[in-house]
């Protein structure tokens, strides 16, 4: 199970999907968190021949050139209260050239431009986007660890099936082995009768019959454990060149399971039930957001702007600095700029298009609700079908385990009846199938024990054999 969480392409598929709703989660939440940006145009040339009209005279065509180096940095701030608060400072500076044609006249000038803005924006009457858009990322990621957890269990279990699949394939690879080496020592002993007189050749013949058929069953429980054995290997993320191989003298661990507390336990914990409680929490997300697309809005714009521009007396030569001082000085004395908008939306007509669109929104919620109703009756009928599956098997393994008992003194006695000319071979043989089968029953109903016990943890998430939550107790 270690490895197969590990290595296994399944479970690394899941901490993959984990982890991007992990940084979906974190991405949103950073987005609430001051930004910071930068624009810059540096330089930003033009020059190029411009058409002037005269009155009832020919136009003149004059050459203008514009170099400039702006930049602009922009501080973001998201509001909890859908809005947002921007400021922004823009400092350019700007030379021009004019080549006046009539005069043949080339003039200069240089301006450093300086400004300081704020910009709010508040939308009213309209749902929280951002905190819809904050609880819609925390509702993702916890459905993404809720299937994480279950699909892990679905691993454990595929890993049980595929480990106890081995498991039985393994045994029934002893059980032929078993076999052949009895169907050898009675060929023997048949060939060794026939040779002193004691028994007829025909039964000399059907125990060498019974060796072959026994020496092929073996080739057929060879080939079947390699099989499962490259399957599980799959499982586990291994390669297909490593070698695996399972111990099969384990002994059965009883243990005691309140069916109350099963079912009161997987109800609590499934990771479906809470599944289907976010996405009843989405789907009336949805519906909001359907809802208010026709509703009454309303917006506040202001913004509050400082600029500054440096004197167009300066000289052309001038430094950057003095400009900047200069605009930064103006900047200071020139009157503010502000300005208040607010816009209201009102909606008056839409064909119906908003009323449908809300009625297809509440049809889909509905329909998640009766899918969390039908769910959490699924999961308390899975969860008692696996107590009884349980209880089935432990009875069944119970039965047959004293039934190999029975087969094997049987087997023993027949032997030795046969060794003293009480019974045919054929005799024999019947008994040896017997026990054969009876091994293999018992084996056929120690592995549905062991995957119900398995079935019960992934359909509960309790382990009542150590009597442990497979999941975090809520505090």
């Amino acid at each position: 199970m270690d490895l197969a969480l590990k290595e296994g392409y399944e479970a690394r598929s899941l901490r993959l999907d984990l982890l991007r709703a992990e940084q979906d989660m974190a991405s949103v939440r950073r987005s609430f968190l001051p930004n910071l940006a930068a624009l810059l145009y540096t330089p930003n040339f033009s020059e190029g021949v411009t058409s002037i009209p005269q009155p009832n005279q020919l136009p003149i065509y004059n050459t203008t050139g514009t170099l400039a180096w702006n930049g602009y940095l922009t501080l973001t701030q998201a509001l909890p209260t859908n809005g947002t608060l921007q400021i922004t400072s823009n400092l350019q500076q700007q030379r021009q050239s004019v080549f006046n044609d009539a005069l043949a006249a080339n003039t200069k000038t240089k301006r450093f431009f300086t400004s300081l803005r704020v910009d709010f924006r508040q939308f009213l009457l309209v749902p929280n986007k951002q905190r819809l858009r904050l609880e819609q990322a925390r509702l993702r990621l916890e459905q993404a660890q809720r299937q994480f957890t279950r699909i892990q269990l679905n691993v454990i279990y595929d890993v049980t099936a595929g480990f106890y699949a081995l498991y039985s394939a393994t045994r029934r690879l002893e059980i032929a082995r078993e076999n052949v080496t009895q169907q050898e020592q009675l060929f023997d002993l048949a060939r060794k009768k026939f040779d002193a007189g004691l028994v007829p050749e025909v039964e000399t013949l059907q125990a060498e019959v019974d060796l072959a058929r026994s020496r092929n069953a073996l080739l057929e429980a060879e080939g079947n454990a390699f099989r499962f054995a490259d399957q599980l290997k799959l499982t586990l993320g291994l390669q297909l060149s490593d070698s695996v191989a399972v111990r099969t003298d384990f002994a059965l661990k009883p243990f005691e399971v309140d069916a109350n507390r099963a079912v009161e336990h997987g109800l609590q914990h499934r990771a479906e039930i809470r599944e289907d409680e976010i996405s009843l929490r989405m789907a009336e997300i949805a519906l909001r957001r359907v809802d208010a697309q026709t509703a009454l809005k309303g917006e506040i714009r202001a913004f509050y702007d400082r600029t500054g521009i440096s004197d167009p007396f300066l000289p052309y030569g001038v430094g950057a600095r003095d400009l900047f001082d200069s605009s930064w000085e103006d900047l200071k004395h020139r009157p503010r700029n502000l300005g208040v908008t607010f816009l209201l939306t009102v909606p008056i007509w839409d064909w119906g298009v908003n009323r449908a669109e809300v009625a297809s929104a509440r049809a889909a919620l509905d329909r998640v609700g009766l899918f969390g109703k039908q769910d959490r009756l699924e999961v308390d009928r899975q969860i008692r079908s696996a107590l009884t599956r349980l209880r089935e098997a432990r009875s069944r393994l119970d039965v047959l385990k004293k039934s190999e008992a029975v087969a094997l003194r049987s087997y023993e006695i027949s032997r030795a009846r046969f060794e003293n000319g009480g019974i045919t071979v054929q005799d024999l043989a019947l008994k040896r199938d017997s026990l054969t089968g009876a091994r293999l029953d018992y084996l056929n109903a120690y592995i549905q024990y062991q995957t119900a016990v398995a079935d019960l943890k992934r359909q509960t998430l309790y382990d009542f054999e150590n009597d442990r939550s497979l999941v975090p107790e809520s505090k």
